[in-house]
């Protein structure tokens, strides 16, 4: 008569190594792609910060232009600082 041996499996110590380094990695590609992502939002936020520090610095420097000029800074003096030309009367509208 045959005997049939029945196949225990075994305790793997390799199959386990396996398994951790597998689980390990997973952990390490899951954490790296958060920070990652992280970041590419970072670096978004300071790319519009910065266009938008670009274009106040550009109406700031086309302000400074106007402001270079003698015509602008009359402009400015009478409307702004109420200032009048000798001679001149100051009309002040009534409310």
């Amino acid at each position: 008569m045959v005997q049939r041996r029945k196949k225990t499996k075994r305790f793997s110590w390799f199959r386990l190594c396996i398994l951790i380094m597998a689980g390990y990695f997973c952990y390490m590609i899951i954490v790296q792609q958060t920070e990652l992502y992280k970041i590419r939002r970072e670096t978004e936020t300071v790319n519009t910060r910065m266009a938008e520090a670009a274009e106040v610095n550009k109406s700031l420097n086309a302000e400074k232009e106007k402001l270079s000029t003698a015509e602008y800074i009359e402009k400015v003096a009478r409307e702004q600082l109420g200032l009048v030309k000798p001679g001149e009367v100051p009309y002040i509208p009534a409310r």
